[in-house]
C-alpha cells in the first residue's frame, strides 16, 4: 500500500515538474531588448544551440564557434558562461522569434520558444495637437492564448492589440503600457512614451474695461522661441488677427518664433515657451491666433480663438433730480456661461444680478438725497470679480424741498449774514450818536469860552443886553 502511494506521489511530482518546465519554456521579449534563453546545463563539454533546427553557435570550454553559413552575427548571440550555457540574444528583432534548442552530446537538454513583440507607433512618438495616434502590438505570427490590454496612468484604454486616440491633446501625452499575458501565465509589459506638442489650454475669454492693456495668453509646452533640433518641433509661420484683418505676424528664424519688436502689440513675456500678446489698443471682440508647426515631414496648423470681453456701463438720463427713476445699463460682448453681471451699490449694501451667461443687465434705481451716487457693474462667478466698471449719478435736488440739506444750509447762512448786518448797523448807529454828542459838548465849551472872554473886556454878552 505504501509503495503504491509513493508511486502515485512520484508520478504526480513528475508531471507537475514537466508542466512547470513546459510553462517556463516560452520566453516573451520586446524588440530592441536583450534576453537570456535558459539551458541550465553545467558542463565543460560541447553545447550547441539551434534556432528552428539550424545551428547557431557551438560552445566549448575554450571557444565559441558560430555557424557563418547561416549568416549568424557573432555579436547578436553569446553564451557567456559554461555554468549555465544560457544563450543571450542582444538587440532582438522580430525575426528572432522561433524555437531554440539547447543540445548536449546529441541530447536535447531544453527547448525554448522565443516570442518577440513590437509596438508600432503611427505617425510617430512625437505628435502635434489634434493628430491621430495609433499604437499596435505586432509579432512574427499569430499566437494562440494571447491577451493584450493597454493602460495609461493606471486606466485601461483598450483590450485590443490596437489602441487609437483621435484628436490628441496635451493630456494624451505620457507613458502607455501594453500588457501581454499568455494562458500559461507568462506575461510581458512594454512601455511606450508619447509626446504631444502644442499650446496650453487657457480660458477663451479675457475680461477688460475701458482702454486698459490686455494680455492674451498663448503659451506652449516646448521652447518655441529657441532654435530647435532637427527632430524637434519647427515653427513655419504664425499670426494674430481681428475680424479677418491680420494685426501681427510671427517672426520665424530657423524654426524659432517671436513677435516683431515694432508692432501694435508687444511680447508679454520673454520666457522661451511664451508667445503671449499684449494688445496696446484692444477692441472688444474675437481675436484669432494661428501657427503652422512641423515635425519631420508632417505639418499641422493650430488655431486659437480668444474673445476680449469689454465691459461698458451707462445711464440714460443727463438731468437727474430727487426721487427720479434712472435706468442703468451694463453690457459686455462675450461672457462665460457660468458667470453673470451684477450691479452693486456699496454705500447702501445693495446687489442685483442677472442670469448666468447673460451679456446685458439693466436696472432702474431711484435717485436719493445724496448729491453723488456711484453704482458698480461687475462680471462675477459668485466668488471672484473678473472686471468692474462704475457709473456716477449726479443728483440735482430741488432747492425749496424741505428735505434738501442745501436748502437748510442756505437758510442758516442767510440768518448768520442777517445777524451780522444787524450787529454792524447797531455798532455804526451807536458810534454816530457818540460822535454827535461829542460835537455838541465841544460846541458848548466853545460858547462858554467866548462868553468869559467878553466879560473880561467890559462888554456884556448880547444875551444880557437883551434882558435889560
Amino acid at each position: 500500500m505504501n509503495e503504491k502511494l509513493c508511486g502515485i506521489c512520484f508520478t504526480f511530482m513528475y508531471f507537475h515538474a514537466r508542466l512547470s518546465l513546459s510553462s517556463s519554456d516560452k520566453v516573451l521579449a520586446e524588440v530592441g531588448k536583450k534576453v537570456s534563453l535558459p539551458c541550465d546545463k553545467e558542463t565543460n563539454g560541447e553545447i550547441k544551440w539551434f534556432k528552428d533546427k539550424i545551428l547557431v553557435v557551438t560552445y566549448t570550454r575554450y571557444k565559441k564557434f558560430f555557424n557563418h553559413q547561416a549568416k549568424v552575427d557573432a555579436n547578436h548571440y553569446n553564451v557567456p558562461s559554461h555554468k549555465t550555457n544560457n544563450l543571450t540574444v542582444i538587440d532582438i528583432t522580430i525575426s528572432d522569434s522561433g524555437t531554440y534548442t539547447c543540445q548536449y552530446e546529441k541530447s536535447v537538454i531544453r527547448t525554448v520558444e522565443l516570442l518577440v513583440f513590437q509596438v508600432s507607433i503611427l505617425p510617430s512618438a512625437s505628435l502635434l495637437l489634434s493628430e491621430h495616434l495609433v499604437l499596435a502590438l505586432t509579432s512574427s505570427s499569430s499566437i494562440p492564448g494571447l491577451h493584450v490590454s493597454w493602460k495609461k496612468d493606471g486606466i485601461v484604454k483598450s483590450d485590443d492589440p490596437k489602441l487609437e486616440e483621435n484628436n490628441v491633446n496635451l493630456n494624451s501625452g505620457g507613458r502607455y503600457m501594453c500588457h501581454i499575458k499568455m494562458d500559461d501565465g507568462n506575461d510581458l509589459n512594454i512601455a511606450t512614451q508619447i509626446k504631444v506638442f502644442g499650446f496650453l489650454d487657457f480660458p477663451p475669454i479675457v475680461y477688460t474695461s475701458g482702454k486698459n492693456v490686455v494680455t492674451i495668453p498663448w503659451i506652449f509646452n516646448f521652447n518655441i522661441r529657441n532654435k530647435p533640433m532637427l527632430s524637434d518641433v519647427h515653427v513655419v509661420k504664425g499670426s494674430i488677427s481681428y475680424s479677418a484683418l491680420i494685426l501681427n505676424e510671427l517672426s520665424v528664424t530657423e524654426g524659432a518664433a517671436s513677435w516683431p519688436a515694432k508692432s501694435l502689440s508687444k511680447d508679454a513675456s520673454g520666457i522661451s515657451s511664451d508667445l503671449s500678446v499684449q494688445l496696446l489698443n484692444p477692441k472688444g471682440g474675437k481675436y484669432q491666433m494661428e501657427i503652422l508647426l512641423r515635425i519631420g515631414n508632417r505639418e499641422k496648423k493650430l488655431t486659437r480663438e480668444v474673445c476680449v470681453a469689454n465691459l461698458t456701463v451707462s445711464d440714460s438720463q443727463s438731468d437727474i433730480h430727487m426721487e427720479t427713476t434712472v435706468p442703468l445699463q451694463c453690457n459686455i460682448n462675450c461672457i462665460d456661461h457660468n458667470r453673470k453681471l451684477c450691479w452693486h451699490h456699496w454705500k447702501a449694501g445693495r446687489e442685483m444680478c442677472g442670469q448666468p451667461g447673460q451679456t446685458s443687465f439693466n436696472i432702474e434705481v431711484a435717485a436719493k438725497n445724496e448729491t453723488v451716487v456711484t453704482w458698480t457693474c461687475s462680471v462675477t462667478d459668485g466668488k471672484e470679480r473678473m472686471v468692474s466698471a462704475n457709473v456716477t449719478l449726479e443728483v440735482k435736488s430741488d432747492f425749496l424741498d424741505l428735505s434738501n440739506s442745501l436748502f437748510w444750509v442756505t437758510v442758516g447762512v442767510g440768518i448768520l449774514i442777517l445777524l451780522l448786518i444787524v450787529v454792524i448797523l447797531t455798532l455804526l448807529i451807536a458810534r454816530n450818536r457818540r460822535m454827535r454828542r461829542a460835537r455838541y459838548r465841544a460846541w458848548l465849551l466853545e460858547n462858554l469860552h467866548q462868553q468869559r472872554r467878553c466879560e473880561c473886556k467890559g462888554f456884556a454878552p448880547q444875551r444880557l443886553r437883551e434882558n435889560n
